[in-house]
């Protein structure tokens, strides 16, 4: 009895003793679980902001392009319909058309000839005639040109051409459907005698002083193009984001995406069609899913990012695709330095968290040592796992201690100073990068052995030899540090090409808000460079008011912003002459609203889209489009108010002449008690009294 109570209390005491081994396991296993888990939680974090800012950037370049396909579209039927609704083109068909009936076979040759030179000047200032083909036109010439002007009787047989130009079947088919409904119409692509793809343009030509509701055409107009001259071009004319940019035109027939335009893998256009049943097809996706933005394979079947953009006149859709693996180049580089500099983080921790455990749970027994030389070795296995994994990372990673001396150094970091990792242990930082870089890195080291807040260095550091770039610095507090002393691991990350990237990011942004503004410009051309001119102005105002940097800068992309929302204002009402009624002043209002919806994709540093919303605002709550008053609107806003009234006053518009600008001063002083921040006019007098260079530069006088 005895014996067997002595077993159970040996076998307690046993279990008691390894009880907090696998508490202590549990635990550690625990914390790296949960900081494998944020490090990876954090890089999908990051990943999906990178795809976000690529959505903005693929849609920006795709709208341009669309813009440019839509205009073109709309030019063409343009130059028919000013030739349709000449009155002398109509009369004379209405003559010719009641001389047929009259006297058949016979042939006014006066009316003839007065629209043949319709035709041809038509022609040739539309882009309607090939050139080497340019001369006169009859009904029957020798050859066949594929790009030509037509005109057909009401009842769609052929009368006058340029020359060459045959009616296809195609297009007597879509000539027939426009003779029915009354209504133009275009011919989609189609292959010609060339063997080039085509595009046909159909109008109707109605009788001169008859509405177009009651009669019926009496011609009709066919102008043909090919579409590698002008149609082509505008896909590749636009501003380029990247190597692998590429924007296409793709239509639905049937089951099949058809590929309408020249592709990177040199298929020719109409050639190349693929199921809407392929996975992931990039064609596929956007004519299913117009407008949207994904990650989807190209009809080579390599991985890009997409988006896409439906045509109201035509049943294409364009696609703007970029390969992936340049999109994401940035993204991937940030996310493995991430990883890396976080993983390694938590394994050192967890490995200072074991050799601390192992060091104080037991030194008393045999056991316990036994059982702490194991973990020894399982220790030294890790730590060369560690240094394995270090040692093949080309981030620069090193462990200072207190005194500034190299505890460790990955095998990147000794090579680049042609040293082995061992010639640096008790080297201190300044006998080896010299005072100024060890005086920056020891300053990021310091911070975190005081336990100071995380921070995280961008300098430009000599951290190899003879070889100046620059790093990412990120210092992080060991626990317990290599032979138990206080240490700091330090991880530099190379960013230089990085930073080469972001600066080309930014031009990019400057070039798609310069773009933005020449869109504004030729919208409405009496308010032609009036967002450059109020961006110079609103600078010399802030100059003045001494704004910081900060605040000049967002001063400075409101104002070139600011009236990008006047693109859907109708440009009717931007260049009427005489006074707004109260619904067309509602629609101008408006574009304060769709200017802020514009933008509200793009990421800011301050406050850009606040002080776009403001500009309209009065101090006295009478502004649009929210009343805000005085006190709650911001300098930048009342600056940009001030500004924009300052040149809308001094230049012309559509139903006014500018005024000087000592009228335009003495209107905004009159404002003050009601629409204008004194403090902003004042500043503006000051600019104009003591530096009138200021205002004339800035007014590009």
């Amino acid at each position: 009895m005895d014996n067997n109570n002595a077993t159970v209390l040996a076998s307690s005491k046993t279990l008691s003793f390894k009880n907090p081994a696998y508490l202590g396991s549990a635990l550690l296993v625990l914390f790296v679980a949960i900081g494998i888990w944020l490090v990876f939680a954090y890089a999908a974090k990051e990943r999906g902001r990178d795809l976000q800012q690529s959505q903005v950037y693929l849609g920006l370049i795709a709208d341009s392009r669309y813009d440019a396909v839509d205009k073109w579209l709309g030019a063409q039927f343009g130059s028919l319909h000013e030739l349709a609704e000449n009155g002398s083109l109509q009369l004379y068909l209405m003559q010719l058309a009641s001389r047929e009936q009259a006297h058949q076979g016979e042939i006014e040759p006066a009316q003839l000839s007065y629209i043949r030179n319709l035709i041809l000047v038509t022609a040739e200032r539309g882009g309607f005639v090939e050139k080497s083909r340019a001369e006169s036109i009859g009904a029957s010439l020798p050859g066949q040109a594929d790009v030509g002007l037509m005109l057909l009787d009401r009842d769609g047989q052929f009368m006058l051409s340029t020359p060459g130009i045959r009616l296809s079947p195609d297009v007597a088919n879509t000539v027939a459907k426009v003779i029915k409904s009354r209504e133009p119409a275009i011919q989609d692509f189609y292959l010609g005698a060339s063997n080039q793809p085509l595009i046909g343009f159909v109008v109707p030509v109605f009788p001169l002083q008859v509405s177009k509701k009651e009669a019926a055409p009496i011609a009709v107009l066919v102008g043909v193009k090919r579409a590698r001259d002008e149609l082509y071009p505008l896909l590749t004319r636009q501003i380029r984001t990247a190597h692998t940019d590429e924007a296409l035109l793709v239509r639905r027939e049937g089951s099949s995406a058809v590929y309408l335009s020249p592709l990177a893998d040199e298929s020719a256009p109409l050639k190349k069609r693929l199921s809407l049943e392929s996975p992931r097809l990039e064609a596929a996706f956007a004519l299913m899913n117009p407008g949207a933005f994904g990650q989807m394979r190209d009809y080579r079947g390599m991985e890009v990012l997409v988006t896409s953009r439906a045509f109201t006149q035509v049943p294409w859709v364009l696609v703007q695709k970029i390969d992936a693996s340049e999109a994401l180049k940035e993204s991937n580089a940030h996310q493995r330095f991430v990883m890396t500099a976080f993983l390694l983080a938590t394994l050192f921790v967890a490995a200072a968290l074991v050799a601390a455990w192992r060091h104080g749970s037991s030194v008393r027994e045999r056991h316990a040592a036994e059982q702490l030389q194991l973990k020894s070795r399982e220790l030294q296995s890790q730590s060369e796992l560690l240094y394995s994994i270090t040692d093949n990372i080309r981030d620069f990673i090193y462990i200072v201690d207190q005194s500034q001396c190299f505890v460790y150094v990955n095998r990147p970091l000794a090579e680049a100073w042609g040293l082995t990792a061992q010639d640096f242990a008790g080297k201190t930082l300044d006998s080896v990068f010299g005072p100024s870089v060890a005086q920056t890195i020891w300053a990021l080291a310091s911070n975190a052995l005081a336990g100071g807040e995380p921070r995280v260095s961008t300098d430009a550091l000599q951290l190899q030899r003879g070889v100046t770039r620059t790093y990412h610095s990120q210092a992080i507090l060991l626990l317990a540090g290599m032979h138990q002393t206080r240490s700091v691991l330090m991880v530099s990350h190379d960013i230089t090409a990085l930073q080469e990237d972001q600066a080309r990011r930014d031009q990019l942004m400057r070039r798609l808000v310069a773009t933005l503004m020449r869109a504004v410009d030729l919208h409405d051309p009496f308010t032609a460079n009036h967002s450059s001119r109020t961006t110079r102005v609103a600078l010399a105002i802030g100059l003045e008011m001494n704004l910081e940097k900060t605040e000049m800068e967002t001063l400075e992309m409101a104002a070139n912003l600011a009236n990008v929302g006047k693109l859907f204002v109708p440009k009717e009402i931007l260049t009427k002459t005489e006074p707004l009624t109260e619904d067309e002043q509602q629609v101008l209002h408006e574009h304060v609203n769709h200017s802020v919806e514009i933008l509200s994709g793009l990421e800011f540093p301050g406050p850009v889209l606040e002080t776009i919303a403001q500009k309209q605002e009065y101090i006295d709550g009478s502004g649009y489009p929210k009343g805000l008053r005085g006190d709650q609107m911001l300098l930048t806003a009342k600056i940009l108010s001030v500004a924009n009234a300052f040149v809308a006053m001094v230049n012309s518009r559509a139903y006014r002449t500018g005024m000087t600008m000592d009228e335009a001063l003495d209107q905004l002083l009159s404002e003050t008690q009601s629409r204008h921040d004194r403090h902003v006019v004042a500043a503006l007098f000051h600019v104009a009294e003591n530096h009138p260079e200021w205002i004339n530069e800035r007014l590009g006088s």
